[in-house]
């Protein structure tokens, strides 16, 4: 995954630099004020100028998006993309009352999350959000949004290559609520069928968690304890097909108070 955007910042070494510059311009009497002004403004330009990175162009991308609107792209650098594989970037619809995230869910084909008719002591609902899905590699979609993509990168000299999503499969939704300054947030997403990888697999470990069962209403959950992050809860509707999630950073009472009046067999 490429890197988050890039911030510049100009030091004071570098603001004595262009002070500099211009007191040269300024001090050669050849030089009218008119083309004084343009030469160090050239100057400044050059300076200033540095090519655009990769991460830099889909950021720009990424600004452009409306609520809902998904781009594919690929990045035709092994560096950079090792996996060779095309990404997303979308943008989500939020939603400051309940009912009016209600009735976009229905529209995009996003789980439907009910808000819990009561919640643990002192939360309150905050917003909803409705995210663009990426599509499942295993979909039409995704293959033939692939093959375009590669298709573009195997005749051109660019680097970035990208394509606008006019169909997208499914969104996932998330509730917010909050209490003070603690959030608490539910994220529903479909489950998809798991893409073969072949050989045996590996339980993977991660010494910055630490996980456990739980038995909430009859369903098997898995609570994990992050050291960095917020922890979460997790369980499946399988007859559903869809996974939910509860997250929150220290507080897991609450978290489990929230899941019993969710979880249902």
């Amino acid at each position: 995954m490429l890197g988050t955007k890039l911030k510049t910042v100009i030091s004071l070494v570098a603001v004595m630099s262009i002070a500099g510059t211009v007191s040269a311009y300024a001090s050669t009497p050849s030089v009218s004020p008119k083309d004084l002004k343009s030469k160090v403004a050239v100057t400044l330009i050059k300076a200033d100028q540095k090519p655009a990175t990769v991460q830099d162009q889909i950021d720009k991308l990424y600004a452009g998006l409306k609520p809902g609107q998904v781009i594919a792209y690929y990045v035709k650098d092994p560096k950079l993309n090792p996996s060779d594989q095309i990404s997303f970037a979308g943008k989500g619809f939020v939603f400051q009352k309940y009912n009016d995230y209600v009735a976009k869910a229905k529209k995009v084909n996003a789980p439907l999350l009910a808000k819990p008719a009561t919640l643990p002591k002192g939360y309150t609902f905050k917003a909803g959000f409705l995210y663009p899905q990426n599509p499942d590699r295993t979909s039409a979609l995704y293959k033939k949004l692939d093959q375009e993509l590669k298709e573009q990168a195997a005749q051109g000299k660019k680097t970035l290559f990208t394509k606008p999503l006019e169909v997208v499969e499914e969104s996932s939704a998330v509730l917010t609520f909050v209490k003070n300054k603690a959030e608490m947030s539910v994220v529903a997403t479909f489950v998809k069928p798991s893409e073969s990888i072949g050989g045996t697999p590996v339980p993977g470990s991660n010494p910055d968690q630490k996980t456990e069962t739980l038995g909430i209403n009859g369903i098997e959950c898995t609570y994990t304890t992050e050291l960095q992050g917020r922890d979460h809860l997790d369980w499946t509707d399988s007859a559903n097909k869809v996974h939910y999630s509860i997250l929150a950073k220290n507080a897991k009472t609450d978290v489990i108070s929230l899941a019993k009046s969710m979880v249902k067999k």
